[in-house]
């Protein structure tokens, strides 16, 4: 398993983080509570997950992502070494036990994966900016979007300068 390989899920979590918090200020007070979605049809609470579209609207948002980042020349090369199949698969795992999705994350915690990577802040928040634009594609409303930066916020520092 490559350290490219590694690096990337938590790359992503790091600039999800920043972006969560502009991201927030930006959407106001849309919701009372971004970290408690709630479905459109009735209003009753759900998970995260759920929000999210469950297995297969996270499996369409990882989906998403990769596509951006396969084009994106500023990041791409950090996945030349990085096995692109297990990657989705950790970081669909990694979202689903972020976001209540009762799955538990087998990958590496993020400081290790990220050691020695050297992951900047532009980096960062280059990944983030195509995971917005991947829940956007889904529909993803702007509260539940912020709620899943907001839990992946905390890991920012985990992951860049490593």
């Amino acid at each position: 398993m490559s350290c490219l390989r590694k690096f990337l899920p938590f790359a992503t979590v790091r600039l999800i983080t920043v972006l969560s918090i502009s991201t927030a200020l930006l959407a106001g007070c849309a919701q009372s509570d971004p970290n408690t979605p709630v479905s459109s049809a009735n209003a009753s609470p759900t998970t995260l997950y759920q929000a999210l579209g469950g297995d297969s609207g996270v499996s369409d948002i990882v989906d998403g992502l990769l596509a951006r980042i396969a084009r994106d020349p500023r990041i791409v090369h950090h996945f030349d070494e990085t096995d692109i199949a297990i990657f989705r698969e950790r970081l669909i795992e990694h979202l689903c036990a972020v976001t209540d999705g009762g799955c538990a994350y087998q990958g590496e915690n993020m400081a290790d994966s990220h050691k020695g990577l050297n992951i900047t802040q532009a980096d960062f928040d280059v990944l983030v900016g195509h995971l917005i634009e991947s829940m956007k594609e889904q529909h993803i409303s702007t509260s539940t979007r912020n709620a899943l930066l907001k839990r992946l916020a905390p890991m920012y520092s985990e992951v860049t300068y490593q």
